[in-house]
């Protein structure tokens, strides 16, 4: 009998750990969902792990949107993009254009956007460098890419030194550099260190950029154009992919790039472009209704009411000095808790307590690096980020096997 493999073994046994404490593979029992609470065995608890960063999921515009074009159009157009497109999409498209200031494709998610753009852009005689803790579905499609003859290389995260010492040594043998990297980190939120790239970009010419920049939609830059595009506006030899999911509040993904060229040869030639479904009418309409808010005024106000948030949480978590893998800018947090068995336990305890994050094992992190993980939502109240994080400070000691007194509650001006 064949065995499979470690990797498989190991997170075959921590999933069933999940599950065991209730934490994995739930379904929520709520008859609506209203965003900031979730219903699991009878009990409504807050959801501190909804990736919809500016609740746009809940808004009347973006449902009338999805049901306009249900209406209009039906709950799906089952034909390959190389052939038709629904007829929303000309609209939607339009507008992304005017949203990013740049050429636009939508794409059925983000991680098909990955396996569309990068067989097409990246080809033998290129070099990919891509940081570990880069997302899995760009991790993913950077493997098809090496099955055609590419070398991959994985670069300690974040680390701009060695990375640039690659790009030296990879220019010598190769035509172009790609470095695949996400602009939020979905784990521990801090933030890729946009500019100083852009600088590499300026220095080496043979260096490409690709961004996943999933979870910085929305709730930043210009009509929410994203932490990256914020940072670094697009230009030559960079392209962004992006979620029209999460904070944008639709369904779908789409790839940013600085010219009409790169754009033609994916929406061409990307495999998903010619051989999956396309995103569908109702999703469509959702995804129309956001871009007109975002291209608003509206969605400045939304930004801060989100940033709002944040800053109490990182005023929070300094008050009662709760360590925390970095010192968040954006809507994810992270406390690591060491062993993968302990963060099941303390997010097992919250659960109980009434607050619903999640429990970050490997896969995703590190085994040494298992720890909590949670989102803020516009959804979340003061009251209710007050309340998490004044429940950590009183049952983190017990997950971290030290003899740290517990922190007593402490009243901070809301």
């Amino acid at each position: 009998m064949k065995t499979q493999p470690n990797w498989i073994s190991a997170i075959d046994r921590i999933v069933d750990m999940g599950l065991n404490h209730g934490l994995a593979q739930r379904t929520t029992e709520d008859q609506a969902f209203n965003g900031r609470t979730i219903c699991l065995n009878g009990k409504h608890v807050l959801n501190f792990a909804l990736c919809s960063y500016l609740g746009l999921e809940q808004d009347s515009r973006l449902k009338q949107g999805t049901i306009d074009a249900v209406t209009r159009y039906g709950t799906q157009f089952a034909i390959s993009r190389t052939y038709m497109s629904a007829t929303p999409y000309t609209e939607l498209e339009a507008q992304l254009e005017k949203l990013f200031g740049s050429h636009a494709l939508a794409t059925p998610t983000t991680t098909l956007g990955h396996i569309a753009a990068l067989p097409v852009l990246i080809q033998k005689g290129d070099a990919i460098i891509i940081d570990q803790m880069a997302h899995n579905s760009m991790q993913t499609a950077a493997k098809l890419v090496q099955a055609e003859g590419v070398p991959v290389e994985t670069l300690l995260h974040s680390n701009l030194e060695l990375l640039e010492e690659r790009i030296n040594v990879l220019s010598q043998q190769y035509r172009h550099v790609w470095y695949l990297t996400d602009g939020v980190f979905s784990m521990f939120g801090d933030l890729a260190p946009a500019k100083e790239l852009g600088e590499l970009l300026n220095r080496h010419e043979q260096l490409h950029l690709y961004f996943d920049d999933a979870h910085g939609m929305s709730w930043i830059g210009e009509h929410g154009r994203g932490y990256v595009l914020d940072c670094l506006p697009i230009r030559e030899r960079m392209v962004v992919a992006t979620s029209l999911c999460k904070a944008y509040g639709a369904g779908g993904g789409a790839l940013v790039f600085p010219n009409a060229s790169m754009h033609r040869r994916v929406k061409n030639c990307g495999g998903p472009m010619i051989f999956s479904g396309p995103i569908q009418p109702p999703m469509l309409g959702a995804a129309i209704a956001s871009a007109r808010i975002h291209l608003s005024s509206e969605i400045d106000r939304l930004q801060a009411e989100l940033q709002d948030r944040i800053a109490l949480c990182n005023r929070l978590l300094k008050v009662y000095e709760i360590p925390v893998a970095c010192s968040s800018q954006s809507p994810i947090f992270y406390i690591k808790v060491g062993h993968p068995h302990l963060a099941g336990d303390m997010a097992k305890c919250l659960l109980d307590e009434g607050f619903y994050t999640n429990h970050a094992v490997y896969p995703a992190v590190s085994r040494r690096k298992s720890g909590i993980r949670f989102t803020l939502t516009r959804h979340l109240s003061f009251e209710d980020i007050h309340g998490l994080i004044s429940t950590i400070a009183r049952i983190l000691p017990n997950f971290r096997g030290t003899s740290s007194r517990k922190k007593t509650e402490k009243c901070v001006p809301l």
